[in-house]
């Protein structure tokens, strides 16, 4: 146990100083505002999304987070507006936060299938590091300064993102942070002077394409690139099938980190659910165990005849 609570702690010191910062999710395909406020009222439709995701499952303290999200457009408008609860969990660390979004989304070609979204978000974070509530080693005397206090800070932010799509292909690129905020509630370290934590910005990259395989096959690659200051380059490398517009099976490969297979099923026209599974296969292979994440989706149709036709088929 000693053992994998160092390695938790290196993982903590990893995320919260130079790696990704935000949580990522398998099905990020699906859960496209919490990458971009451009995805706004992408569906046509009032959407409803709800994804949890529970890493590590043999490491106390690792990863949990979670996101629900609604988006619509705007009657009689190319506006959409968006909203997006966000937490995530790591050791002593929790935060929870609410974006609103807009987008303005402009129709291209002569059909007119083909949007242009630009968006916009606003919203607060509450960051809660708890590092005082921490059981330290018994031995030592006197407070170790790193651990001596607790910071909560309520960080305002804002995003931006654009947003190309048809029915069947999309790309995004997308700044969900702009603000970078120091994570220390401007406590310093003794003898020290810099910030050992902050929030830095979150670069972000996402395409995908629908090919068709049959006329009950559909075939569907997509991608996600991450980029944080000081951190590599991050990447989800994802090939998923659709059989008869209802079952998605897929597998991704998250560069130098998982395994990820997933599947998500049309229970109706309006309503899916689906689960998937991440097996480990960075140096944390021996002890993390695996990963869970299930999704829920729903949409609400001003037109019911609409979302039953069996042309009403939502990709991404």
């Amino acid at each position: 146990m000693k053992r994998i609570y160092l390695i938790l702690i290196s993982v903590i010191c990893a995320i919260s100083l130079h790696a990704q910062q935000d949580a990522h999710y398998t099905f990020y395909m699906f859960n496209g505002l919490y990458l971009n406020p451009a995805y706004a009222g992408s569906h046509d439709v009032v959407n409803v999304m709800a994804i949890g995701r529970k890493q590590w499952t043999n490491i106390d303290g690792a990863p949990t987070s979670a996101s629900i999200s609604i988006h619509s457009p705007l009657a009689k408008s190319n506006s959409a507006m968006g909203l997006i609860y966000t937490f995530d969990k790591l050791g002593s660390i929790q935060s929870n936060g609410f974006q609103l979004s807009y987008a303005y989304r402009l129709p291209l070609g002569k059909k007119k299938t083909t949007r242009l979204s630009f968006g916009l978000q606003v919203g607060i974070t509450n960051y809660q590091n708890r590092l005082a509530d921490l059981t330290t080693n018994p031995g030592m005397t006197g407070v170790d300064p790193t651990f001596a206090n607790n910071h909560n800070l309520w960080l305002p932010n804002v995003g931006a993102g654009l947003y190309l799509y048809g029915k069947k292909y999309y790309i995004g690129a997308s700044v969900p942070h702009l603000l970078n905020f120091s994570l220390n509630d401007k406590v310093k370290y003794a003898g020290d002077k810099a910030d050992y934590a902050r929030l830095y910005r979150h670069y972000l990259l996402t395409a995908g394409y629908v090919f068709n395989l049959g006329k009950k096959v559909k075939f569907r690659p997509s991608f996600l690139m991450k980029y944080v200051h000081n951190a590599p380059l991050d990447f989800d490398i994802t090939a998923s099938f659709l059989f008869i517009d209802r079952i998605w099976l897929g597998a991704s490969y998250r560069v130098g980190d998982s395994y990820d297979f997933f599947g998500d099923f049309y229970v109706a026209p309006q309503f899916h659910i689906g689960y998937a599974y991440d097996l480990t296969v960075s140096g944390l292979t021996k002890y993390a165990g695996g990963t869970h994440e299930v999704m829920l989706g729903y949409d609400f149709a001003y037109d019911k005849s609409r979302i039953v036709n069996p042309r009403y088929v939502k990709y991404f």
